[in-house]
């Protein structure tokens, strides 16, 4: 009896932590911002810099002083690339590069809040991702284009966006780079 108690006191204790670390317990923030949207799947894939299937390696969140006291905040992910689409013009990259993706959740620990500009959903840790980029060549890294547009998952189960995404647009767009292979 005891080793049953003692095995589900573990089990409890692992299930609390898995759900405290996925974020749960927190209050959950849609912010806005004024995004560039785009009309068709072919304009995404026109005015990304570079197209890439990659996996998720890691995560870290990063603050931007933006001065008088103003941040911008993110999630700063680690992905391995597994499949070049469409190169970039601004640096040479290969299957197997580590590049990393400037993501728009961010989570406020001292507040408990997950922060989700525009409804996008982070990436996950070991799952795969077709990725619509742009390069901000300051900081050398890359974010996904459109927002939400920018990153599809492998994965056809996987939750794309936070809430309730009710742009339209966004989502005939977001159907359409689903069918690109």
């Amino acid at each position: 009896m005891k080793r049953i108690l003692s095995f589900s006191f573990v089990v409890l204790l692992l299930l609390s932590g898995l759900f405290l670390y996925n974020g749960k317990g927190y209050d959950h923030v849609i912010d806005s911002a004024k995004l560039v949207s785009y009309s068709s799947a072919d304009e995404v894939v026109e005015n990304s810099d570079l197209v890439v299937v990659v996996n998720k390696l890691s995560d870290e969140s990063v603050s931007y002083d933006l001065g008088d006291n103003h941040f911008d905040n993110f999630t700063l992910s680690k992905v391995e690339i597994k499949k070049i689409i469409k190169p970039s013009e601004n640096k040479i990259l290969s299957k197997g590069d580590v590049i990393e993706i400037l993501e728009s959740e961010w989570v406020d620990e001292e507040a408990k809040v997950v922060h989700h500009l525009e409804n996008y959903k982070k990436m996950e840790k070991g799952k795969s991702y077709t990725l619509y980029l742009g390069y901000n060549e300051e900081v050398d890294n890359y974010y996904p284009i459109g927002l939400v547009c920018g990153k599809i998952p492998s994965d056809a189960n996987e939750k794309m966006f936070y809430g309730d995404f009710q742009n339209t647009q966004a989502l005939d767009v977001v159907e359409e780079l689903k069918k690109i292979k």
